[in-house]
């Protein structure tokens, strides 16, 4: 279906009142519907078919503005536009929606000559989503872009997922998601200035040099901080405020490697770290100030570190020496720190421990040495891997 200017949807609303109870003039006209909209499907929602006759009853348009808002806000952007088109009085409702979620891929069945058209058209599409929305708080903004390969430089071609999160924070979001599924994005630090942002999630961005000092300055309520296939620049990651940090696939320190420089990370605050890929770097990140930390898990069977022996273990390891919860995974290498307990430090906290295979070998010397220096603990479990089958093996300990 083919939306003309007939549809109304980029004109102006007649003047009442919004969600919020508040005056409202009447707007410029908007450009045709067309321009944004095109192929977009009609519901078979059997609301959007009911006679006049009373014949099939619409429960759903009985319900007040504030409830049927609060539907549209769980849909994906595109859907919750889509409803216009069900009956006059939802025209505009999708214009009051707190979280906006829109995603590249709901344009990929879309008729275009090739990717860089089909981008095109998504950039506009939330351009004009975000110009046409009602000026109400978001609660919630994710956006999962696609970057066409190989055309322009880096930068120019995340300009519009930097607006796009400086228009979310402007607008007050409390959770922020990021993701792209080709080229990373390159993520501005100057974007990221807010009192109400608590949770952030990027995946496969490129995260310049001063990200980490802007979000310890710039977003002073951030709790919860996951990143996944990054390239983080900064050598040291701190925070006061962060309670939750989640390094996930494929982080890269590149200064590290550039530098020989070992990078740290300090979260005074933080009551739960989990690294599920060994960073990419010159040598495993010192923890420090981690004062408040309940919970770790840790797998460095991965990734690229040029230096990891049983020195920067026990560097790693002793930021995680006040932990009551620890997994701690190594894969099937070796830790050559045989007659040196000094690479694990004393856990006078930990009462839950959970080890993989590589605790195994030389006789279960490294599992030995763990069980010697944790005084306190209660419970052990040991994943072991047999032909592609987990096999968990749990011991309480009086």
């Amino acid at each position: 279906l083919t939306f003309h200017q007939g549809c109304g949807l980029w004109h102006s609303p007649p003047p009442g009142r919004g969600v919020d109870g508040v005056e409202r003039p009447r707007a410029p006209p908007k450009p045709p519907a067309h321009h944004l909209f095109d192929e977009t499907p009609l519901s078979s929602d059997p609301m959007a078919e009911a006679s006049g006759d009373g014949s099939m009853e619409d429960r759903i348009s009985a319900l007040p503005d504030e409830l049927l808002i609060h539907v549209l806000s769980h849909l994906r952007s595109r859907k919750a536009v889509q409803t216009c088109v069900l009956a006059r009085r939802w025209r505009y409702l999708w214009r009051s929606v707190t979280c906006i979620d829109v995603s590249f891929e709901e344009f990929e069945d879309r008729a275009a000559a090739n990717d860089l058209e089909r981008e095109e058209v998504f950039k506009m599409f939330v351009n004009h989503l975000l110009i046409l929305r009602e000026r109400v708080d978001l609660k919630e903004f994710h956006l999962q872009y696609s970057l066409v390969v190989g055309v322009g430089c880096l930068s120019a071609k995340s300009d519009e997922a930097n607006l796009w999160i400086r228009h979310a924070l402007q607008y007050k979001a409390q959770t922020v998601k990021i993701g792209n599924h080709s080229e990373p994005l390159q993520l501005l630090p100057s974007v990221f200035t807010s009192t109400y942002l608590k949770r952030l999630h990027i995946t496969n961005a490129q995260l310049i040099l001063g990200f980490f000092d802007r979000l310890r300055k710039g977003c002073p309520a951030l709790e919860y901080l996951f990143l996944s296939t990054c390239d983080i620049e900064d050598l040291d990651i701190f925070s006061d405020t962060l309670k939750v940090l989640i390094l996930s696939d494929a982080i890269g320190f590149s200064f590290s490697f550039e530098h020989d420089a070992q990078v740290s990370i300090s979260a005074p605050s933080l009551i739960s770290l989990s690294v599920k890929e060994c960073p990419s770097g010159a040598r495993l990140p010192i923890l420090k100030n981690m004062s408040s930390l309940e919970t770790a898990s840790v797998l460095l069977s991965e990734g690229d570190i040029t230096t990891c022996d049983a020195d920067g273990i026990r560097q790693f390891l002793g930021g995680l020496s006040g932990v009551r919860s620890l997994d701690f995974y190594y894969g099937d290498r070796q830790l050559e720190v045989k007659n040196n307990h000094g690479w694990c430090p004393t856990f006078n906290n930990l009462t839950n421990l959970t080890l993989d295979r590589w605790c195994m070998h030389a006789d279960l010397y490294a599992m030995i040495v763990f069980l010697q220096n944790s005084p306190n603990l209660k419970k052990l479990t040991l994943k072991l891997n047999e032909v592609y089958t987990v096999f968990s093996i749990a011991f309480i300990l009086q």
